[in-house]
Formats: C-alpha cells, sequence, structure tokens
C-alpha cells in the first residue's frame, strides 16, 4: 500500500525503533562509554582506514540496489566517520550540529547537506523531537541515465563528478536550504513517499525523482546561496586536459576512463561536451604539437620522434602529420632549417 499523506510519512519515519528503545534503556552507559563509536545500520559496513578513521561502505543489499534511506538515530552522538558513498542529510524537523572538518554547522528544518565520499564529520545527539534522514547513493547509481545530468556545468553536476573519483583526497560538501512549497522540497517529500511505501516501492519512479531532484538543485544553487566548502575543488575539464598532456603517448578511452573511475561511454560523451571534440580528436593534436616542436628544437630522427609521440605506424604518422601541417615531416624540418639560414 502506498503511503498517502506527508503526514502518514512522518509517522512511519518518526516511530521509535528497537535500537533506539535499548539506547534509551542505557542512554547513561553509552554516554559515558568512549568505546562505543556511531550508530551501526545495517544498510552499511564500517571498517578502519590506515589513518584509523573510521569508513562506512555499502552492504551488499545497497550495491545492488544503489540507493537506501534510513532516519539517523536518536540519542546518541555519532563519532567521526567518512563514507565510501556519497550521502545526503536532510532534516525534516528539528535540528543538530555536525562537525564537518572540525566546522561545527547548524543544520536546522529543511536543510540539506550533500557529503562526497571523503569527509570526514560528526554530529551530536538528536533529541526526540528531531528528525533527520540520510539518504545513501553509491557512485554506481548515477551511471546511465544519469551521465547525461552529470555532464552539465554546474555545482551539483561538478561536485558529483569530483566526488567520484576513485583517487580523489579532496573533502567537499554542499549545504543548502530547502524552503517551504518549493519544488525541491515537494520532489524530496515525493521521494520519501514512494521509497517508505516498501510494498509498492517502484526503482524507475524513484530514479525519476533523483533525476528531478539534481536537476532543480542545480538550479536552486549558485555561488551565492550554496555553500560549498573546498577552495581546491576545480572542474574535470582540467584534469582531462592535464591527464591527456601527461599520458598522449601512451594511452587511450579505457585506459583514461579507468584512471578517472569512470564508464567509457560517459567520459567520451563528457570529453566530447567540455571541449567539442572527441578523445582521438585531442589526442591527435597534441601529438602533432609535440612532434612539431620536436622537429624545430632537436636534431631527433623523424623515426624517433614517430615513436616519442606515441606512433608505432609510420605512414599513419605522415599522412595525419601532412594533413595537420599541409606538408610532409622532411618538408617541415626542411622549411625550417631554410627560415633559420
Amino acid at each position: 500500500m502506498r503511503l498517502k499523506s506527508y503526514e502518514e510519512l512522518f509517522e512511519r519515519i518518526n516511530t521509535r525503533n528497537d535500537i533506539e528503545e535499548n539506547i534509551l534503556q542505557t542512554l547513561d552507559h553509552i554516554q559515558n562509554d568512549n568505546k562505543i563509536p556511531l550508530e551501526i545500520p545495517r544498510k552499511i559496513i564500517m571498517e578502519k582506514d590506515e589513518n584509523g578513521i573510521v569508513t562506512s561502505y555499502p552492504n551488499n543489499e545497497v550495491r545492488i540496489d544503489k540507493v537506501a534511506i534510513r532516519r539517523k538515530l536518536k540519542y546518541i552522538p555519532i563519532y567521526e566517520h567518512k563514507h565510501e558513498y556519497i550521502e545526503i542529510v536532510y532534516v525534516l524537523q528539528g535540528s543538530f550540529i555536525q562537525e564537518i572538518k572540525g566546522r561545527q554547522i547548524q543544520m536546522s528544518k529543511g536543510d540539506l547537506c550533500i557529503f562526497d565520499r571523503n569527509v570526514v564529520h560528526s554530529s551530536i545527539p538528536l533529541g526526540e523531537s528531531d528528525v533527520v534522514v540520510n539518504i545513501i547513493l553509491t557512485p554506481e547509481f548515477f551511471d546511465g541515465i544519469f551521465m547525461y545530468l552529470l555532464s552539465d556545468d554546474n555545482n551539483i553536476s561538478n561536485f558529483i563528478i569530483n566526488s567520484l573519483y576513485s583517487k580523489s583526497k579532496s573533502q567537499n560538501f554542499l549545504k543548502h536550504h530547502v524552503k517551504e512549497g518549493t519544488m525541491v522540497q515537494k520532489i524530496l517529500e515525493n521521494l520519501l513517499l514512494e521509497y517508505y511505501s516498501t510494498e509498492l516501492r517502484s526503482s524507475t519512479a524513484i530514479n525519476g525523482y533523483f533525476l528531478i531532484l539534481f536537476t532543480e538543485l542545480s538550479r536552486e544553487i549558485s555561488d551565492r546561496t550554496g555553500e560549498l566548502i573546498n577552495v581546491e575543488q576545480y572542474k574535470v575539464k582540467e584534469k582531462i586536459l592535464k591527464y591527456i598532456r601527461d599520458q598522449y603517448k601512451d594511452t587511450n578511452l579505457n585506459k583514461m576512463a579507468n584512471s578517472f573511475n569512470f564508464h567509457p561511454s560517459y567520459l567520451s560523451s563528457l570529453i566530447k561536451k567540455e571541449f567539442g571534440k572527441n578523445l582521438k580528436d585531442l589526442l591527435l593534436e597534441v601529438r602533432m604539437t609535440e612532434a612539431s616542436k620536436l622537429l624545430k628544437n632537436t636534431d631527433m630522427t623523424i623515426e624517433n620522434i614517430v615513436h616519442e609521440v606515441g606512433y608505432t605506424n609510420y605512414s599513419h604518422f605522415y599522412k595525419v602529420f601532412k594533413k595537420t601541417y599541409g606538408m610532409t615531416p622532411n618538408q617541415y624540418k626542411t622549411n625550417i632549417i631554410k627560415r633559420e639560414i
């Protein structure tokens, strides 16, 4: 049976669970025991990284579903931890304080915060009247129909793209206030209604709500209204360009996609969108530019230059070079020598 109203949804979400009943019975013990870590929800797995920071991973169920929504436990503090997934925290009622990267952030009703995979954060205990939901989104969630959304150049897409880098050590979060009666508020309400209508829950509907949610958030969030905490964050275009310049001799779409932890088809469309040309054309331009520099500034043989810029087929190199510069490599070199004389 599908939930019919927000009131019915709120009642279901805010029903005290067995864990909270046990917490209340042993509250004094928990508050005085520094060895008790953070909450251990069934949806995630806890491990410590090499620095001793607790890191949470989605369990097999969440990996399959790619999304999970749960209410944040009340009455106990959540100690420092980070995630191997993107998390959205949304305050339905009340308020609480999160500490993010050593900074205390007040979260009140309507506030929404998106964490990337590396942000170390904690929070003080939620009270009886505080109601907060955590939305877990695995990296795989952004495959498929979400790829074209992430190709847009806006705060949300750039945030998610940077967060999905497997080797990224940046620590980003976005905080935004969702006003009553706005499209974003209505989408979040319908998303929660769909998710908590467990008997009739539709993954297609949930994906649709998320797609619209990120689209509307990108419209609401700007440099002035969105709180993006990371001065070192830069766009994926710059990372792609640097990679091509560094690895042009021996790379291809699959190697590059693996390095960026992207699907090849998504990376291909992203490159096309950012540069107006495909990876093959970008590599050709870089290789031809480097070949011309070597012809101008070194005494290397053309045979060695062919290998140096990543070609193995001489005839193909000659053909591409002539198409680019209107002359063969030998003619190019001869013209340079003549000009110097």
